[in-house]
Formats: structure tokens, C-alpha cells, sequence
């Protein structure tokens, strides 16, 4: 799978994409929301993985501009939160969410979700 990781956390973003280069996936990695909108408006990712706060935007508008248009408007997009106070509205744009810190093996299975 073509993944994208989105975390402003650069530590936290490049800790997912080692996770998943080592299950055999193809990785990109974001740190801020306008680089992860021109990476997912010019190429397709399988899976996106969105921090929702990030510094120079909201990843849940991000995740509505990547579903309007662009070439990774079919992707499976989850969210990732440190936040445990968030509603169902809070992550209606987004197919799934994962809770930080997150193991590999949620990684794991967040990307056999992904899959159908």
C-alpha cells in the first residue's frame, strides 16, 4: 500500500512510516497540513493518516478538501488524536481513528481496516 502520515510531531510521524516500511509498505511523511494537501492532491495514497490538530490547520478540514477533489480523494483516511474527548460529529469526515500513542500492532490493524 502507498501510506501517508500527517503529524506535526515529526518524531511521532517518522516513527509510523519506519513502522510501516517494515511491513512492506510504501511511506510518505507530512509534518504540517499544506504539504499533506499538495502531496494528496498530486499523488495516490492508499491510506492517510491525519493528526487532527495540526499547527496550521484542522485535520478534519483537511480530510473534507482531500475527499473533494485531488488524487487521493478515495483513500481510506483515518485520524490520529492524543484527545480523548472527542464526539462522533468530531470524526465524521475521517473512515476510522486511531489513539495515541499508538503500537504497531494497531498500526497494524488499522491497515488491514484499510483494506476492506
Amino acid at each position: 500500500m502507498h501510506i501517508l502520515f500527517i503529524d506535526d510531531h515529526k518524531d511521532s510521524a517518522d516513527a509510523f512510516g519506519e513502522i510501516a516500511s517494515g511491513l512492506g509498505h510504501k511511506v510518505q511523511v507530512a509534518y504540517d497540513g499544506r504539504a499533506a494537501l499538495e502531496l494528496t492532491q498530486a499523488q495516490s495514497f492508499d491510506v492517510v493518516f491525519f493528526d487532527i490538530e495540526l499547527p496550521d490547520a484542522d485535520g478534519r478540514e483537511l480530510c473534507r478538501k482531500v475527499r473533494e477533489d485531488g488524487a487521493s480523494r478515495d483513500a481510506c483516511v483515518i485520524a490520529v488524536t492524543g484527545r480523548t474527548d472527542l464526539r462522533d460529529d468530531d470524526l465524521e469526515p475521517f473512515d476510522g481513528y486511531l489513539h495515541k500513542p499508538i503500537s504497531a500492532g494497531a498500526l497494524e490493524r488499522a491497515l488491514r481496516f484499510s483494506e476492506g
